[in-house]
């Protein structure tokens, strides 16, 4: 307050001046402070203004927030607040979260882990899961993406835990990583398919290059351990009287017996595939080695109802799925293969049988004969070997014929067929070279040698009783020429001719002898 005092006047005007002033600065001073007093409370007004709305949109966030938040004390880990979308979550009110520790909860229920998990918590103040398994209250599964970190609050150590509901992106990866592994599942299957593909195209290759059935056999062994890695198997071919016979077998044990019937197979009986996927609970078939540990398949090669054996594999896949399907499936494949190959031999042998025998006889005929003795010839030239032919024919078939008839004529043929065909050695060829005339090719035979043979052979058909339509037929007699290589020829044509012409000098004398060439003299 100023000192109200009489103005002085004695007082100079500018003495009255300066104290004019001076009076004016302390009062500018006085409302420069009360004014900056005013701005203070309105800066103080403004800021806890301010940190209202702060709070207020924070508690906003943390009400509205799409992930669970839970606010723990720092230092004892009991939890302070969590929002709606936790207690949603989790299935706990807000009551039976707040003031209870979070290894107290039950999501957090391994104890020792929660508390572990909180130390580290409090040392390091950074925690993250990036996939944690949580149980709801109605013990349903939940994952979620859990982190956690430190930070002051009103002075005092805070936790704040952000937990994301991850499991229906949980869900979506695993159907993904499923369908992945389907898929390569899927890849992996073609890819052995193409492979089953490439090994069986090389099989039938192999397979139709065969010209015996032994080749066959072998194919078949080397493929199959290529086709059926780490399973045992056999191949077994129908023989005389209605007995298998083992002719293959690959891998480490052999599966099937040697020899067995059509009815230790019940593939050979049902005549379709016989699968044994439980040993322990099935039909098993007789014929193997020993009682088998594992599943197994028979599958039966027939061919226009004709049946040429079975195929055996052990060590099917227990299962009933995609593998245990292909395996069957290629095994029948490879049935398939094998039985068309042993079938289109057997045809291609049957052919060159009809083209190079007498249907008749069953002895060789004369185009078979013309081609070997050409190649005999050569044979024993090169090798310094004698070589005879002989030419028969049997003495009075056109009698027989207008007697007994065309039939007893083609018996009394067919046995003089096989006489020779049981009598030769078979380094020897027979063959019927025309009508009743035979031919008979004698490598390493001298001329003396050939002769006595044959003469052994007329002697047989002379005791020879054939018997037709009830009635034994007249007695057989052949003639015979005999020639020799290379003092009656050199050559297939000079050689027959010379035995042709030893056989028209056996008829001249007589019939039912052996007659050696014998060059015509020269006359002079």
């Amino acid at each position: 307050m100023l000192n109200k005092t009489r103005a002085n006047p004695n007082k100079t005007r500018a003495e009255l001046a300066a104290e004019n002033e001076s009076l004016l600065a302390r009062l500018t001073e006085m409302e420069g402070i009360a004014a900056g007093k005013v701005q203070n409370t309105n800066a103080q007004e403004r800021s806890e203004d301010s940190l209202h709305a702060s709070e207020v949109r924070y508690r906003r966030i943390f009400e509205t927030a799409k992930d669970g938040i839970l606010i723990l004390d720092a230092d004892t880990g009991k939890i302070t607040d969590a929002n709606p979308f936790l207690e949603v979550l989790l299935g706990y009110s807000h009551d039976e979260l707040v003031g209870r520790a979070l290894w107290e909860i039950g999501p957090f229920k391994d104890v020792a882990a929660s508390r572990t998990a909180f130390r580290e918590l409090q040392r390091n103040e950074y925690i993250r899961y990036e996939d944690l398994p949580l149980e709801t209250k109605d013990r349903e599964r939940r994952n979620v993406e859990f982190v956690s970190n430190v930070y002051l609050a009103d002075g005092a150590r805070v936790i704040q835990c952000n937990i994301r509901d991850i499991t229906s992106r949980r869900q979506a990866e695993e159907i993904t990583r499923h369908d992945n592994e389907e898929l390569a599942g899927h890849v992996r299957e073609l890819r052995r398919r193409d492979s089953d593909m490439q090994v069986l195209n090389r099989m039938m290759e192999l397979l139709q290059m065969c010209s015996a059935k032994e080749e066959i056999y072998r194919v078949v062994g080397l493929m199959a351990d290529e086709l059926f890695p780490g399973m045992n198997g056999s191949l077994a071919i129908l023989g005389t009287g209605e007995r298998l016979e083992t002719v293959a077998r690959w891998g480490s044990e052999p599966p099937a017996e040697a020899v067995f019937t059509l009815e230790d197979c019940w593939a050979m009986r049902r005549g379709q595939p016989h699968e044994v996927l439980d040993p322990q609970g099935s039909l098993l078939c007789r014929h193997f080695a020993r009682r088998p540990d594992t599943g197994y398949l028979c599958v039966p090669l027939t061919v226009q109802g004709e049946t040429l054996g079975v195929l055996c594999l052990i060590g099917l896949s227990k299962g009933k799925g995609e593998s245990a399907r292909s395996q069957t499936s290629l095994a029948v494949t490879v049935g398939e293969d094998i039985k068309l190959s042993l079938f289109n031999l057997r045809l291609r042998e049957k052919l060159r049988e009809q083209a190079t025998r007498d249907p008749l006889t069953g002895l060789y005929n004369r185009r078979y004969l013309e081609e070997s003795l050409e190649r005999e010839l050569y044979r024993t030239n090169r090798e310094g070997v004698p070589l005879c032919v002989a030419m028969l024919d049997l003495d009075y078939l056109k009698q027989f014929n207008d007697t007994f008839g065309h039939e007893a004529g083609d018996r009394v043929l067919r046995e003089l067929g096989r006489v020779l065909r049981e009598k030769l050695r078979k380094s020897d060829i027979s063959s019927r070279f025309g009508g009743e005339e035979f031919m008979l090719v004698l490598p390493g035979s001298s001329l003396a040698d050939a002769r006595q043979r044959v003469e052994q052979i007329r002697l047989l058909v002379k005791g020879l009783q054939v018997r037709h339509e009830d009635q034994i037929l007249g007695r057989l007699t052949v003639s015979a020429g005999v020639a020799a290589s290379p003092e009656h020829g050199s050559t297939a044509a000079e050689l027959i001719r010379a035995a042709d012409d030893a056989l028209y000098a056996a008829k001249q004398a007589g019939r039912d002898r052996v007659v050696s060439y014998q060059a015509k003299k020269s006359s002079e």
